[in-house]
Parts: structure tokens; sequence; C-alpha cells
């Protein structure tokens, strides 16, 4: 599928921290961010819009829009792409709190979640269960590559941009396409979640996500903090509360409730951010040296568009 320019918007933040770079390296493909141009396609209704946005000298960032139609609204396309990439959010509270936390207290801020769709939030966090950092990314990464939906935009048709395949596509062709990915187990999950999405809207399945087999608190938290920027659901493994207790947190469950509040979500995130996501005796070593930043060295949230 081709998609042809249709407009130039300029953006600046309204969050004088955001940090474009960041928030455009952070869990991204190849295809997604190359160090200096961020694509996607964001679906509107039945509308496929292509952005490629890179930032400026002065901090604002400069925004292409394509798309088979031509009678796109400027002011609606502008407050898609601001709430795709969070530029107006305002985090200076979770801040606050990141500051007195023993483990996210060297946070970098201006880095932000990037709003995605209820589907692809669901194959991020299915992937991520009972999965190190490694082995679900790859996992999106193969069903991308092999099923993917590739958009060109006009004037880079060099490089096309990969969707996730729909939901109607997976059940069409059957809960082997997610094995083949390396979904495994989890794949039953899935084919629930899009046999649920094709027959209810977006709006719908954010509520029956719970009644779906395979879907728990950890998942469900992941998906909403990624789908609608609901942070207030704990997001807590044996990797999240390893780290707490090794810093002298007893009970994180209640840790999580009392200090993170409604950020409980965001919280967990910007932590695999900042350890690199390593996997847990390691992450554990760097927390017990002090190092609470990434490296951005080897596969880690921030670099994993240098590797696939």
């Amino acid at each position: 599928m081709k998609l042809r320019k249709r407009m130039i918007i300029e953006l600046e933040p309204h969050d004088e921290k955001f940090n474009f770079k960041l928030t455009a390296s952070a869990y991204s493909f190849s295809w997604n961010f190359n160090g200096r141009l961020y694509r996607t396609i964001i679906r509107k209704s039945n509308i496929m819009i292509g952005i490629i946005v890179q930032e400026r000298e002065d901090r604002k960032m400069i925004a292409e829009v394509y798309s088979r139609e031509n009678s796109l609204k400027k002011d609606e396309i502008e407050k898609e792409i601001r709430d795709h990439l969070g530029t107006d959010e305002d985090l200076e509270e979770f801040y606050k709190l990141c500051r007195s936390d023993p483990l996210l207290r060297e946070v970098i801020e201006g880095l932000h979640v990037r709003r995605t769709d209820v589907w692809y939030a669901s194959l991020i966090a299915v992937a991520q269960q009972n999965a190190s950092f490694r082995q679900g990314w790859r996992m999106i990464w193969n069903l991308l590559v092999k099923y993917g939906d590739r958009v060109v935009l006009e004037g880079h048709e060099n490089s096309p941009i990969i969707c996730p395949p729909r939901p109607e596509f997976i059940l069409e062709r059957g809960e082997q396409v997610l094995k083949d990915s390396g979904y495994g187990y989890r794949s039953r999950t899935l084919i629930e979640i899009a046999r649920t999405l094709v027959i209810e809207d977006e709006n719908a399945l954010r509520t029956s996500l719970r009644k779906i087999r395979g879907v728990g608190q950890y998942t469900y938290g992941l998906i909403m903090m990624l789908a609608y920027r609901d942070y207030s659901n704990p997001v807590i493994d044996r990797w999240v509360r390893g780290l707490y207790e090794t810093v002298g947190v007893r009970n994180v469950e209640e840790y999580y409730r009392k200090h993170w509040g409604k950020y409980q979500a965001l919280a967990t995130w910007m932590l695999t951010v900042m350890l690199d996501a390593l996997p847990l005796s390691k992450a554990i070593e760097r927390v017990r040296k002090g190092e609470l930043r990434p490296s951005y060295t080897g596969l880690t949230p921030l670099t994993l568009w240098r590797y696939y």
C-alpha cells in the first residue's frame, strides 16, 4: 500500500521537557526510528495515516503527513500526532515521585510513552508474559516481518513501514501464525483478543479484556498503558519485585499503590528503560552499584531500533 504526501504540520511540545529523540527511540524498530526520523502509521477509524517526524534545532518538530485521503483535517491530525507522541502530557507529578524512589531517583525527564492502538498494545503485552525483553521483542519482530503489512510513503519507496497484521488476518490464518513467530502458548490469548476486537470496537474491548483467559493483571496493565495512557494499573512481575526487594521494599504491591498511585504502570515501564530491561540478576547488580541510568550499549529499549 502506498500513501501520498498530504500536508506538513509544525509541532511545538507543550511539555518543555519533552525529549523527542528518547521518546521516538524507546521500544522502536528500525522502520520506526533511524536516529533522526521517527515514522509510524496511525489508524483513525478506517483511514490509514503515515507520519514522518523530525526535530529542528529550536526543538520544534516537523511532521509530514501521508494518506490516501485528500480531505484530512489538519487540526484533527495534529491532535492525533500529539496524542501519539505525548507532547502535551504533564508528568511533573510523576517526576516528583521519582525523586523519592530508590530505583527511579535518576529518571530522565522528557521521555514519554508513545500511544498505540489496542491491538498492537496487546501484541506487545502478551509477548512479555514470562519472557525476557529480548525474547518478547523478538516475537513481535518475527510476527511483523513475516506477516505484517508494508506501507510505503511517497518519496520513501525504499523504506516501507511495517504494521502489525490485522486481527482479521490472524483469525483467518489461525493460531499457527502466532506460534511460528514464537508466541507459543500465548497465541491462544491473542486469538481471543483478536476475536473480541472483530466483534466489538476498541471501547468495548477495554471493558471486556479482563474476561479473556490469559489476560491477568500484568498484561491488562500494559495494554491499558500503551493503548490509553492509563497508568493506574499495577504492572508488577518477578523482575520488578526482585529489584524493589533488593533496595529493602518488603511489600512491593503495597508500595506501588501508596507511592506510585495513578502512575503505577508508568513506573514499571520507565524502570525497564532506565535499567536497560536487563535480566534480573544483571539488573540487581546494576542497582547495587548505583547505576540507575540507561547505558545505551547493546540491545536495550532505547537501542532496539539499531538491531531490529
